[in-house]
């Protein structure tokens, strides 16, 4: 089938997904701390919408001498500095395809991260596993196609992602999948496998 869209994952895959390890010159601790208290069993949870960003802030804030707004706005500080692998994102922005985001992220993705970058510009559908109460991408990939107007097949979506599980939920539900594993690896792919997205993205596939 041809392609028709693409779904894009966002945490190493468009951006770098270490941005909120940068830690304020006076709380050197905040990196152990953060992923401490955001990861292990709390990301799940809050990837779901179980619970919120004040939750996560509180949490980080009575481990360290930070008091909750303190963290609040280093957190998003951290945010507005996320770096983005250079080749995807110029795919990204440059695709004639319809584009959907699908991203297992929190609240604080939805409040700032999409805000703050503009990504409804760029995609006419961002699906967030915190407002799906979700972590499968398959079944999120669905609700996305269903989102950028319900004409779509799943074997006409291709979806990028890093993780192979993510992928395989969802070529589970007859979708296209792509690993990405680095920019080198996807440039040189461009040019064989993915060519039918080189070209709606204005790149010379054969260069």
């Amino acid at each position: 089938m041809a392609m028709q869209c693409v779904l894009w994952d966002f945490g190493d895959t468009l951006g770098n997904e270490r941005w909120m390890l940068e830690a304020p010159a006076a709380v050197p601790r905040w990196p152990e701390v953060w992923s401490e208290v955001a990861g292990g069993e709390r990301a799940g949870a809050w990837n779901r919408g179980e619970l919120s960003d004040r939750d996560v802030v509180a949490a980080v804030a009575a481990h360290l001498a930070m008091t909750e707004q303190e963290v609040r706005t280093h957190s998003r500080w951290c945010c507005s500095r996320i770096t983005f692998f250079e080749l995807p994102w110029m795919i990204a922005r440059r695709c004639s395809l319809p584009q959907a985001l699908v991203t297992v992220n929190p609240d604080g993705f939805s409040d700032f991260i999409a805000p703050h970058y503009r990504l409804h510009e760029i995609f006419a559908a961002i699906v967030t596993s915190w407002e799906e109460r979700m972590l499968d991408k398959g079944e999120m990939g669905l609700t996305a196609l269903k989102r950028l107007g319900g004409s779509v097949l799943p074997g006409e979506a291709l979806l990028i992602d890093n993780k192979e599980h993510n992928i395989e939920a969802w070529e589970s539900r007859s979708g296209r999948g792509y690993l990405f594993r680095g920019e080198e690896q996807f440039q040189r792919d461009l040019r064989i496998g993915l060519r039918d997205l080189a070209v709606p993205a204005g790149l010379d596939a054969a260069g």
